[in-house]
């Protein structure tokens, strides 16, 4: 039964209703059914009766959030972190590990098979649900209420700042360098001009960028460059113009094939170590590389999938967007003697027929584009008529909608995995095999 109300001289989202929650979605979110209308209802697990605040109505679905639990499952566990109700954050702690994992990969699957039945459904890549994320942005503001320097997240659905001593989702080491972080900016002089800060456990130590508006006093400096030789850090600093090193030697991650990857501070790289491993050791797996093969990695990056395929086949043509990114993936090729390797800068979203590199002959390609996903290249993408295309995927939403597109093309989706890259949100990664039949 379900009951819809409101109360009286009510304003806009103070509906309220009780309803049974069905299912769980990929992102954690609970699903129910409320007179033929899909609801999706946050901080709520299947078998739970709960009192719903509507956060959001349209004609197809409906937003909500519980008000009041009225049965709740025997599977919800207690968060681990101390700020889970407050953190914008992870925001699936009080969903058991493999319950999320589960509602994840049924998600992904059913919604592949049904576009391509006989797919194979390989197993899930996982590792640790915990202190697995390697890098971290938290911001910086002084609250002029309480005079106090606040560092954290943004809160749920706000610009506050939940100030955090700890988060057990980061590494260890970043983890237990937190606490030191609030301590060093107590003592600072100007905390009115701090603005973000960004921590990347790289495999020779932590990078650190501190983000700060108008000049670093003398004072503060000095601090801040202690801080770095004490903890051993690599500091950048970014004032209103540009981004300096002001300590340490350059960061880098280390692949298991005796592969360097060198990055600045602000360069995107996968933030779970060990699932990104795993996830380069599959892609090479699944493309079953000869000596032979002719590779083409889209949105390479600084050459995070590039560098280790090289080492499998006679050449690999690495295509980024970011002319930066390219110049940095150069310099990694040079440093690790991967000399079978060429990267080339193009704007993937503009055809690229008349691009030199597209007039190569390519028998396998990998891609990992953004969440938006790589609608917009795969026709010039599959006239390239490569036999298999691997497709790393952070969206499943986009990989359904490309998906329909190779299949017109004449590719069969073969096999398909999650990716448990981010336990305890609502993030879901995958990777794909397609096949020209």
């Amino acid at each position: 039964m379900v009951l819809l109300y409101s109360h009286k001289q009510s304003q806009k989202h103070t509906q309220k209703f009780i309803t049974q929650i069905l299912d769980l979605d990929y992102q954690g979110v609970g699903v129910a059914k409320v007179q033929g209308k899909t609801w999706f209802i946050e901080n709520a697990l299947p078998q739970e009766t709960v009192e719903v605040q509507v956060l959001e109505e349209k004609r197809q679905y409906g937003q909500g959030i519980v008000h009041k639990f009225l049965q709740t499952s025997p599977k919800r566990q207690q968060p681990k972190c101390p700020y889970y109700s407050k953190c914008g954050g992870c925001q699936s702690q009080h969903i058991p590990l493999e319950l999320q994992r589960d509602a994840k990969q049924k998600a992904l699957f059913q919604r592949l098979t049904k576009l391509q039945p006989h797919t194979v459904l390989m197993p899930m890549l996982a590792g640790e649900q915990w202190h697995y994320r390697r890098r971290v942005k938290l911001s910086m503001k002084y609250n002029l209420n309480n005079k106090q320097l606040e560092i954290g997240f943004r809160q749920k659905n706000s610009q506050r700042i939940v100030h955090i001593q700890q988060c057990d989702i980061l590494e260890i080491a970043l983890n237990q360098l937190l606490p030191k972080l609030n301590t060093l900016f107590t003592q600072w002089s100007m905390p009115k001009n701090l603005g973000h800060l960004e921590l990347v456990k790289a495999d020779n130590g932590i990078a650190m960028l501190l983000r700060y508006s108008g000049n670093l006093s003398k004072t503060d400096r000095t601090l801040l460059l202690n801080f770095a030789a004490q903890e051993q850090l690599m500091l950048f600093l970014q004032d209103d113009y540009q981004v300096q090193q002001v300590y340490g030697n350059s960061p880098y991650y280390q692949l298991n094939n005796n592969l360097q990857l060198h990055f600045d501070v602000r360069d995107f790289i996968q933030v779970n170590k060990q699932l990104n491993a795993q996830m380069i050791n599959i892609a090479l797996d699944w493309l079953e590389l000869k000596a032979t093969d002719h590779v083409l990695d889209l949105f390479c990056g600084m050459g995070n999938f590039t560098l280790p395929l090289s080492r499998l086949v006679q050449r690999v043509v690495g295509i980024e967007g970011v002319r930066a990114m390219v110049q940095k993936a150069e310099k990694n090729a040079e440093q690790n003697q991967c000399n079978n390797v060429q990267f080339y800068q193009a704007d993937l979203d503009k055809s690229f027929a008349d691009q030199a590199w597209a007039n190569q002959q390519f028998n396998k390609i990998l891609l990992d584009p953004p969440r938006s996903g790589a609608a917009f290249a795969l026709n010039a993408i599959c006239e390239l008529n490569a036999e298999k295309i691997l497709y790393v995927s952070c969206n499943p939403a986009t990989l359904i909608r490309d998906t329909e597109i190779l299949q017109k093309f004449g590719y069969r989706l073969q096999k398909v995995a999650m990716i448990d890259m981010f336990p305890n949100t609502g993030h879901l990664e995958s990777i794909s095999l397609f096949a020209k039949e």
